[in-house]
């Protein structure tokens, strides 16, 4: 699957209200990046608003899924099933190292979509998104969805200011999300 751009799924206020609310967060955590052996100096800040155990972040989860939404309506409808399945919000800067991961085995059944939520970010400070070999510059409001099963990264950051991304974990499309639900036993 090649990376798919939506352009223009939200407003500008709406990102600095979902950045501004995360920002205060108490819950930030530094497990990921690199591996379990890696030094703090792999990790990066990540905020989980919803993940295996569920929702983390009521508040946030309700403006993330206002905002999957968006994305959806914003030209996507056929890409994804619009149901939070995980969801987090990292924080990189030109201090961050390299990252290129995958995010699990290869999966129909799931895409990724990732986004800045800067509303200010500026192409030339770097922070773009590096997929199965190709450099993506993704503007805010706009946003990409992906198969995580491929390598991708974040691209180097050349600023001090930090770069905030969201990202979300969804159903490919309810065909794939039909399939998993009969994997795992539910109907």
């Amino acid at each position: 699957m090649a990376v798919k751009i939506i352009d223009n799924c939200c407003s500008s206020e709406y990102l600095n209200c979902l950045k501004f609310t995360a920002i205060n967060s108490e819950n930030w955590n530094l497990k990921y990046g690199g591996n379990v052996e890696s030094s703090i100096e792999d990790k990066f800040p990540k905020l989980n608003i919803v993940d295996d155990k569920g929702v983390r972040h009521p508040y946030l989860a309700g403006l993330a899924l206002g905002l999957l939404f968006q994305i959806y309506e914003a030209g996507a409808q056929g890409l994804f099933v619009p149901e939070l399945l995980n969801c987090g919000i990292s924080i990189k800067d030109k201090h961050s190292p390299d990252n290129i991961h995958t995010d699990e085995e290869k999966n129909d059944n799931f895409v990724k979509i990732l986004g800045i939520i800067n509303s200010d970010w500026e192409e030339e400070w770097g922070g773009g998104f590096f997929h199965n070999g190709t450099s993506n510059y993704i503007k805010p409001t706009s946003f990409c969805i992906f198969d995580p099963s491929e390598d991708h990264a974040a691209e180097k950051i050349f600023t001090d200011k930090k770069r905030f991304a969201i990202d979300f974990s969804v159903h490919r499309d309810q065909q794939s999300k039909n399939n998993w639900m009969k994997k795992i036993g539910n109907k």
